[in-house]
């Protein structure tokens, strides 16, 4: 059985997240499948993403953290920095993705959700991609200042690190990450049932 973990933060990029949960949901609805199961994380009681939807995370990790060794990935969506997203950049968060990573876990992120895991060190001499079209902020060279190789490819996958350019992407991540966690024959059978 295979365990998510993903860090919700306020100004989350709604269809980053959705996708995340729609995927690996898809694996829990026929027997023939291999279960993925994903629990989700904040520091708050409810997260609200930029375009509306209110999440309700698993854990509220300033009240009752999990035991981070149980999980087989950490997903970092992006989200919107005028909108709270900047509490991703916790020490705290840096801290989550390297317990899971140190223990072989895979990392997921998608749009600016890299730049905190860059900023962690874990892309030290690493390719990676990132959202390249912020007005008030220079992603790429954040992402650069941290000894990241920026591609500009859409998806980039390396040190067992995923990261993507934006929100479009965020469905191939989804799809990659399952790939990883429950092989290739798996994720077809999730995109079957999805209509790929």
């Amino acid at each position: 059985m295979k365990k998510v973990l993903m860090f919700l933060s306020q100004g989350v990029e709604d269809l980053e997240a959705v996708t995340i949960i729609d995927v690996l949901g898809w694996t829990n609805v026929r027997d023939n499948l291999t279960p993925v199961y994903l629990k989700t994380c904040a520091f708050h009681d409810s997260v609200k993403g930029k375009f509306g939807i209110d999440f309700k995370p698993t854990y509220n990790i300033k009240k009752e953290e999990p035991d981070y060794t149980q999980f087989d990935a950490f997903v970092l969506p992006g989200g919107f920095h005028n909108a709270g997203y900047d509490e991703a950049y916790s020490e705290h968060l840096h801290k989550i993705a390297t317990i899971i990573h140190q223990n072989g876990g895979i990392i997921a992120t998608m749009c600016v959700g890299v730049l905190p895991i860059s900023d962690a060190g874990l892309l030290k001499e690493k390719k990676a991609t990132t959202y390249n079209l912020s007005r008030f902020h220079d992603n790429v060279g954040r992402l650069e200042e941290s000894g990241a190789t920026y591609t500009g490819n859409k998806v980039e996958i390396d040190n067992n690190i995923i990261s993507c350019a934006g929100p479009a992407s965020s469905l191939e991540v989804a799809y990659l990450l399952l790939e990883k966690l429950t092989g290739k024959e798996n994720t077809e059978k999730v995109k079957e049932l999805m209509i790929y």
